[in-house]
């Protein structure tokens, strides 16, 4: 699939907080949350380097950083993983 096939009138956003029925997933919404997160805190350190800060600190700041961004993607990849067992399960059953 394309970008050239994507409607914007069939994307919602509050579909990405949602799981495979239609319930809203916590472990989404927090993943979304720390990214946007990691996204200002990321900018804000990019900003602090060509400022001058010290390295150790940007050294530490980028690496706690980049585990809260680790951790982000996991949320959002827990969502997909706990969908797709439920799913294989009510097949199983059906």
């Amino acid at each position: 699939m394309a970008m050239t096939d994507f409607e914007k009138s069939k994307f919602r956003f509050s579909e990405t907080f949602n799981n495979a029925d239609g319930k809203t997933s916590g472990s989404a919404f927090i993943g979304v949350i720390l990214g946007i997160i990691v996204s200002i805190s990321w900018i804000t350190g990019i900003i602090g380097m060509y400022s001058g800060a010290e390295f150790e600190t940007l050294d530490m700041f980028f690496t706690r950083t980049l585990a809260l961004g680790g951790t982000s993607a996991l949320l959002l990849g827990a969502r997909k993983i706990v969908g797709a067992i439920t799913a294989k399960k009510q097949k199983d059953a059906a």
